[in-house]
């Protein structure tokens, strides 16, 4: 099974009610129960990618930290969080391609 991207593990953390923080490089990941199903090997695989998305659009935490890039981009769109995400993973895209 492939892995979950970035944005669709975010998007899980935030149904769960998940939090995270980035420390020592590592993912500091805090909810109401323990993770399951396929999120947990999704996390170990884009492990590194999950650290450079939050530090660089998250200032290191999930949900994203007030004056966050991920915060200001929700209040440019004027849209909630899950617009900001989507504009964020298509420019994203579009620099990768």
């Amino acid at each position: 099974m492939k892995p979950q991207t970035t944005i669709q593990i975010l998007r899980c953390l935030t149904l769960g009610r998940y939090t995270v923080r980035v420390t020592d490089d590592e993912l500091r990941i805090k909810g109401p129960q323990p993770l399951a199903g396929p999120l947990p090997a999704s996390i170990k695989a884009r492990h590194d990618e999950l650290i450079w998305f939050l530090e660089e659009w998250a200032a290191g935490v999930w949900p994203p930290a007030p004056g966050s890039g991920l915060r200001e981009a929700e209040q440019i769109i004027g849209g909630g969080l899950g617009a900001a995400l989507d504009a964020v993973e298509a420019a994203l895209k579009r620099h990768t391609a």
